[in-house]
């Protein structure tokens, strides 16, 4: 790591040069390198090097895995062109089980792939074309999705080694992400096993290695297994993936992190963000978060604009979260003065980005919304209106038999941020052995038109009898506007959801929420990313 300001300063000149003469230039790439980690796996990488990195002028490297299932990128192009452009090195690599490594995947364990990590800033330690800190230690930052976010914050909680990450679309508490509150996510949970491992075992067999046949650890088959045959895991299985959640060790984060979270992600929801950047933030490094309508999802950005930012046009801008992105990296890895926004950008469905200080925005209260009676509901009921992997409105057939929808929040006099994580007592009884219900924030427009907020249900399992318990739903990142009201919605069945192995049920509910709602000004169009 960066220990003298002096380097930050010929960073800044050797950056300036090496982005003037890089644009016109191909870089050199070097693919197939094979690296021996620790335990002797090989892991496969390919070295992009921009024009005139040298032992003579030596530059900073950025590495860039893969999320799960995939396998690494050979070309300079997208983000990862952009990075060489500027000047720096980026060293893509397979991730061990992937591709064309060996090993067995073990989801960023800090004993297996924040190794691995490990061994690659070894290797490039020892490249002449890359800029050191001090003798085996490399100016390195770390740019990646979904697995490679998830793999930075373990490997930076560990490694001193790291500098910079940007950890995008990452994992959080792994149970509480695969299993919410004891119910398993079924879609995503069959995806992630199955086209993992299709990907792993096809791409291993031409491994410039040798053929590998590796693929998953034997507790994710084990955990596979147990939620298939019975809809849960045991302890054991439960403390495994426990041990690799981001969120277990990103308080020991101590380097400039920039953490990107997507708000229509029903796989690693925003509230994986959000704590992560409290955690970062507690330790008092350089922190950013941004919210973005990306993320693991089959429904895709309905915003105007999508993820980019810019609702009317982007005019051949690159999109905004990229832009900080680069920027991040040139003032963290480099010392350059450049612009990185505010602490806190947060992406609504009207497109726009909106700055912030601070998470939660100032002056944040989670203010009580009204009460839902739901009645009696008969359960497993059908899809409650979602999809195989997003929320999406009760149908009206469903309404009073499996399903119940209320106003919590009447529209507002002003546009009002919603962002955070919002809270439902729920309180009533249950009849049968156990019951699932499905909470869901519902947007209703004037005319009668209903969007889930983000996409997102949160499931949770009940016991049979009395209930009285306060559960979290998913984070939120949303403006209610003049004339709409916030409902919430409660069924007994989602397609996105396992249904109770136990039999029918019954449930009688009553639910009182609690909404995180900031003040009105941070809607403005003055607080407006540009």
């Amino acid at each position: 790591m960066i220990r003298r300001w002096t380097v930050f300063l010929l960073l800044a000149v050797a950056g300036a040069l090496a982005g003037a003469t890089a644009a016109g230039a191909a870089p050199k790439i070097e693919d197939d390198i094979v690296v021996r980690s620790f335990d002797g796996t090989p892991i496969v990488a390919t070295l992009m090097l921009p024009d005139g990195a040298s032992a003579g002028a030596p530059v900073p490297v950025v590495l860039n895995t893969h999320g799960w299932g995939g396998r690494r990128q050979t070309t300079s192009s997208g983000t990862v062109g952009e990075f060489v452009k500027r000047g720096y090195a980026v060293l893509t690599y397979d991730s061990r089980g992937f591709g064309e490594s060996g090993g067995e995947a073990n989801v960023g364990s800090v004993d297996f792939e924040a190794k691995d990590a490990g061994a690659l800033m070894d290797y490039l330690a020892a490249r002449p074309e890359i800029l050191l800190d001090r003798p085996g230690d490399p100016r390195v930052g770390w740019y990646g999705g979904s697995n490679a976010g998830g793999v930075q914050l373990n490997t930076a909680a560990v490694d001193d080694r790291v500098d910079v990450i940007v950890p995008v679309i990452a994992w959080g508490d792994l149970p509480r992400d695969l299993i919410p509150n004891g119910v398993a996510k079924q879609t995503w949970d069959e995806l992630l096993y199955g086209a993992g491992a299709a990907g792993a075992a096809a791409e291993g067999i031409g491994s410039a290695a040798g053929p590998q046949t590796g693929v998953y650890a034997r507790e994710i088959h084990i955990g596979h297994a147990q939620l298939a045959a019975t809809g849960s895991i045991t302890d054991d299985i439960r403390s495994w993936f426990a041990a690799r959640s981001t969120t277990a060790r990103s308080d020991d984060v101590r380097i400039p992190t920039f953490i990107i979270q997507g708000s229509i992600d029903t796989l690693f929801p925003l509230e994986d963000g959000f704590e992560n950047y409290s955690n970062v933030a507690s330790g008092g490094a350089p922190v950013k978060l941004m919210t973005y309508c990306s993320g693991h999802t089959i429904t895709g950005c309905t915003y105007p604009g999508g993820a980019s930012g810019y609702p009317d046009g982007a005019a051949g801008r690159a999109p905004l979260w990229e832009q900080r992105v680069l920027s991040w990296f040139d003032k963290h890895l480099k010392g350059l003065d450049v612009d990185t926004g505010p602490e806190i950008e947060w992406q609504a469905q009207d497109g726009y980005f909106y700055g912030a200080p601070k998470f939660p925005l100032p002056g944040t209260k989670l203010e009580p919304g009204a009460p839902v009676s739901a009645g009696t509901l008969i359960g497993p009921g059908g899809t409650g209106g979602d999809g195989p992997a997003n929320g999406a409105p009760a149908r009206g057939e469903e309404l009073g038999v499996t399903a119940a929808r209320a106003v919590i929040l009447g529209p507002p006099r002003k546009a009002t941020p919603i962002l955070g994580i919002p809270q439902v007592r729920l309180e009533g009884n249950v009849v049968g052995v156990a019951a699932h219900v499905y909470l869901e924030l519902v947007d209703a427009a004037p005319d009668g038109t209903r969007v889930t907020v983000d996409d997102q249900t949160m499931p949770v399992r009940l016991g049979a009898g009395a209930i009285d318990e306060t559960v979290e739903l998913h984070g939120v990142s949303w403006i209610l506007r003049p004339g709409h009201s916030l409902e919430l919605e409660i069924t007994t069945g989602s397609a996105q959801y396992a249904p109770p192995r136990t039999g029918p049920f019954a449930v009688s509910l009553t639910a009182s929420p609690a909404l995180p709602l900031a003040p009105t000004g941070f809607a403005s169009p003055e607080h407006r990313s540009r």
